[in-house]
């Protein structure tokens, strides 16, 4: 299957930006969970800051499924 998308720039220029660099956007996504993971995993915490870091891990990936976006592979 071909898709092809057209934008009227400058006008829907955000909207663009938002099509052409969503995988940027998904990378950094990805990478921000690794950076929490690594820290739960390997790194010296004390409770309540893994704690912390646990429920923002959670709700990244919360707040991607809720848009039905997942990582890439």
């Amino acid at each position: 299957m071909k898709v092809i998308l057209e934008f009227n720039l400058p006008e829907e220029e955000e909207q663009f930006n938002a099509a052409n660099k969503g995988m940027d956007w998904a990378l950094l996504t990805w990478d921000m969970d690794n950076i929490l993971r690594d820290k739960l995993k390997y790194g010296k915490l004390l409770p309540n800051t893994r704690a912390e870091l646990e429920e923002i891990r959670d709700t990244l990936n919360e707040m991607l499924v809720d848009k039905g976006l997942i990582y890439p592979s």
